[in-house]
C-alpha cells in the first residue's frame, strides 16, 4: 500500500500526497489518489470534481495531459470533522504513447514530480493503437488498481481549493484518421538532451576572449514495450552535437571553431550488474564523427568507435560518484590533424560528483600520447530553482578549461579559459 507522505494545512481542507509505486503496468489503469483533511474546528465542506488533469512526460518532451474520472460511487460533496480524512480515486487507461520512464505531476500544484517506470503489455500496443481517443477518455467506472498511481497535490495555490482540478484543460490528444504520424507522439519519449546544452563567456589566454556554446540531442529509435530490453534496436541512438567557440566581442562577433558531431551508440542505462562496490553499470558503445566543416588548410575531421562503462557510486537519488571513461579507436584522422591523438589521446575521462537536483562538478581529463599535453574541462553546475525558486529552470553554468583541443582548429595550441553562463541541462 502507498504510504501519506504529509500535507500542508489549507484553509478549507488540507491536502496529502501519497508515495505511487516506482513500477505500473500498462493492463492496470492509471490512478490518482486525492487525500482531504478537515482543518477547521467546526468542521469543512468539500466539492470533489468529477474529473482530475494530470501530465505525463516521457524524456525531455512536453508535458501531455490525460484526464482522469473520478470512481464510481465517490461522493460529489464531502462533510469532514476536525482532523478527518476522506480519499478519492480518479482513473483512466494509460495512454498508448506512454512508455519507460514517466515523469507524472499535477499541473498547478507545487509539488515535486514523481518518476513511475512503466512496462506494457505486447497485446495491448495493437489495441489502443486503433483507438487513439482511449487514451485519454474517462473511465467511469475502473476500479482502482491493487498498487494505484497516487499523486496528491500537497501545497501550493489549489491546495486550499477543495474543486482542485475540475477546470484544468483536457488532453490534447486527439483520434486521426491520418496516415501521417502526428509529430507530438512520434517524438514522445524519444528525443532527450545527450551531453550538456550550455552557452557561457568569460576570458581566456587566447587573443579573443571566446564564449563557448554547446547544443547536443539524442534520438531513440525504437521504444520498446519493455523498458528493461536490452536488445540492439530497443536501446539504438543517434545523436548530434555541435559546439561552437565564438568571438562575441570581435569587430563582426566572428565564429571562432564549430565542431559537428554526429553519432549512432548503442545505450544501456543499467546492464543489471551489481557488486558491493558500485551501485549501477550503464554501457555505451557506437561510432561518431568530428569535423568543423571547413574546406583548406583549417579543415579538421575525425571519426572513431568507441566504449564507454558508466559506473555509479552511493546513492542515486542523492551526492554520488559517477565515472565513465570514453575509449575510442581511430578509424579515420584527416590529413590536416594527422597528429591529434598527440594532444587528446585516446581516452576521455569523465568524474562526476552531485546529486539529481543539487550542484555538480563534472571533470573531463584527457591525455595526449607525448609529453605533457593533455587537457582539464571543469563545468560546475547548479540548479537555478534552488537559486530563484521553483518557477526556474536550468542551471547556473561555470567552466574551467586548460590544456589542448579544446576545438578542432587548434587542436596543437594550448589554451586556458574560465567562463561562467546558463545550462539547459547537464
Amino acid at each position: 500500500m502507498a504510504a501519506l507522505a504529509g500535507y500542508a494545512p489549507a484553509s478549507r481542507a488540507a491536502v496529502s500526497i501519497m508515495r505511487p509505486p516506482r513500477e505500473a503496468r500498462s493492463d492496470e489503469p492509471l490512478v490518482v489518489t486525492i487525500a482531504y483533511t478537515g482543518d477547521a474546528p467546526s468542521g469543512t465542506s468539500v466539492d470533489v470534481p468529477r474529473t482530475l488533469s494530470i501530465t505525463l512526460t516521457n524524456g525531455e518532451e512536453l508535458p501531455r495531459a490525460v484526464v482522469l474520472t473520478r470512481e464510481s460511487g465517490a461522493p460529489e460533496h464531502v462533510r469532514l470533522a476536525a482532523g478527518e480524512m476522506k480519499a478519492v480515486s480518479y482513473s483512466a487507461p494509460w495512454p498508448e504513447w506512454a512508455r519507460g520512464a514517466l515523469r507524472v505531476d499535477v499541473p498547478g500544484v507545487d509539488v515535486s514530480p514523481s518518476v513511475v517506470l512503466l512496462t506494457r503489455k505486447p497485446h495491448e500496443a495493437t489495441a489502443n493503437a486503433a483507438s487513439p481517443a482511449s487514451a485519454t477518455a474517462p473511465a467511469a467506472a475502473v476500479a482502482p488498481a491493487s498498487t494505484p498511481l497516487a499523486i496528491v497535490p500537497a501545497e501550493g495555490p489549489m491546495a486550499g481549493n477543495a474543486s482542485l482540478a475540475a477546470q484544468m484543460p483536457p488532453s490534447t490528444v486527439k483520434p486521426s484518421n491520418s496516415l501521417v504520424p502526428d509529430i507530438g507522439t512520434f517524438l514522445a519519449g524519444r528525443l532527450s538532451f545527450y551531453q550538456p546544452n550550455y552557452f557561457s563567456d568569460g576570458w581566456s589566454s587566447s587573443d579573443a576572449d571566446l564564449a563557448r556554446f554547446q547544443i547536443s540531442i539524442k534520438f531513440r529509435f525504437v521504444l520498446p514495450d519493455d523498458p528493461r530490453s536490452r536488445g540492439l534496436l530497443d536501446n539504438l541512438y543517434f545523436a548530434y552535437t555541435q559546439t561552437s567557440l565564438w568571438d562575441i566581442r570581435g569587430y563582426e562577433s566572428p565564429f571562432h571553431d564549430t565542431s559537428y558531431m554526429p553519432a549512432l551508440f548503442y545505450y544501456l542505462e543499467d546492464t543489471g550488474w551489481r557488486t558491493r562496490w558500485f551501485t549501477r553499470m550503464g554501457v555505451e558503445t557506437g561510432y561518431e564523427h568530428e569535423s568543423n566543416g571547413t574546406a583548406g588548410s583549417g579543415s579538421r575531421g575525425i571519426d572513431f568507435v568507441y566504449v564507454k562503462p558508466i559506473l555509479d557510486f552511493g546513492d542515486l537519488n542523492a551526492n554520488h560518484l559517477t565515472i565513465a571513461p570514453k575509449i575510442y579507436a581511430y578509424t579515420h584522422i584527416q590529413d590536416t590533424n594527422s597528429d591529434i591523438a598527440d594532444y587528446r589521446g585516446y581516452v576521455d575521462l569523465l568524474i562526476k560528483y552531485g546529486s539529481p537536483d543539487g550542484w555538480q562538478l563534472a571533470t573531463t581529463l584527457r591525455k595526449g600520447t607525448k609529453s605533457t599535453y593533455g587537457s582539464v574541462d571543469v563545468q560546475f553546475t547548479y540548479p537555478l530553482a534552488k537559486l530563484f525558486g521553483n518557477a526556474w529552470g536550468g542551471y547556473l553554468f561555470l567552466n574551467y578549461f586548460n590544456g589542448y583541443a579544446e576545438d578542432l582548429l587548434d587542436y596543437n595550441q594550448h589554451r586556458w579559459a574560465a567562463r561562467i553562463g546558463f545550462a539547459v541541462s547537464r
